[in-house]
């Protein structure tokens, strides 16, 4: 009986030692390990049965659902995210930061504030210091100006009203760089170096200027109009702006809307004749300033004003 036992062992254990076990003395494997439990008899056999495993687990995995495309054509392995995780909605006033509209060259850059400031404009101008939703981008040229106004409400409407309005949206913040009061006080909207938000398709490159009211029904004040052409002429003379009927426009130009209504969109052409004479007398008396200038008294704007009218000059 001891023989038999001792025999019996030792069957086992060379058994073992030649890899031929049964199934019923194998632990569980995955499968990519399947066939070193076979007893493979050669190479070739065994690379043979190797690639029959992952090709039938690869089928497996794909039937289950495992290997999925998201909406841009890419793989994305693995099902432990849920498909809302893996195709996630783009926020309404959300800007692909890897576009390239016209004008821009490369991809687009954040805002910051510090290096990347607009020269300040040399007149008076409310500061906001809005808080936004979304990181700004850096709008890459600047090439015109979009006229807008409020619309409903009529009167008038502050550019923290509208800022507030624009989140509720679910927009990043107020869309446009400037908001001018029915007084004539220019609010600050954007930074003036940002891409806006305030014309669809055209932010790229614009400035957007909202009048407050609704000049559908009423008629601007006399306030604004000396704001707006006063602001639209420096910043025609920040960015080399030539004006004319395709640098100074009404939102209506450029996208499918009423806006800037009516009495304000009529007052357009004299705008812009307003802003070439006012931009005319800054080059010619730019020399006879500079004469009487003593940079050291004057303030940052003071200097930037001086610095930016003589621009064009150089």
């Amino acid at each position: 009986m001891k023989t038999k036992k001792m025999i019996s062992a030792l069957a086992l254990t060379v058994c073992l030692a030649l890899g031929m076990t049964t199934g019923s003395f194998a632990s569980p494997v995955r499968e990519e390990g399947a066939a070193y439990t076979t007893g493979v008899a050669s190479v070739d056999q065994h690379m043979d049965a190797v690639a029959k495993v992952k090709a039938k687990a690869a089928k497996a995995a794909k039937k289950a659902g495992k290997v999925e495309k998201d909406q841009a054509g890419k793989k994305v392995r693995g099902t432990s995210a849920s498909p809302a995780a893996v195709a996630r909605p783009v926020a309404a006033a959300s800007v692909p930061r890897t576009a390239k509209p016209a004008g821009a060259r490369g991809v687009m850059r954040n805002y910051n504030p510090v290096t990347d400031a607009a020269p300040a404009e040399p007149m008076a101008i409310k500061e906001t210091h809005f808080q936004f939703r979304e990181t700004l981008l850096l709008r890459p040229k600047t090439d015109m100006i979009v006229i807008h106004h409020v619309g409903i409400p009529d009167g008038d409407t502050s550019a923290a009203a509208i800022h507030r309005a624009h989140l509720a949206n679910g927009w990043a913040g107020i869309g446009y760089h400037y908001v001018i009061r029915k007084d004539g006080i220019i609010e600050r909207g954007r930074p003036l170096a940002t891409v806006g938000a305030h014309a669809e398709g055209q932010n790229y490159h614009t400035v957007g200027i909202n009048v407050t009211g609704n000049f559908e029904k009423e008629i601007p004040t006399p306030a604004q109009i000396h704001s707006l052409e006063s602001l639209v002429a420096w910043i025609c003379k920040i960015y080399s702006i030539v004006p004319g009927p395709s640098t100074i426009v009404g939102h209506r130009d450029v996208n499918s809307t009423d806006c800037p209504g009516r009495h304000l969109y009529s007052l357009l052409p004299q705008i812009r004749k307003d802003v070439a004479q006012q931009m005319n007398r800054m080059d010619s008396s730019y020399e006879d300033k500079l004469k009487k200038t003593n940079f050291f008294k004057m303030s940052r704007k003071e200097r930037e004003a001086i610095i930016m009218q003589g621009a064009s000059v150089f």
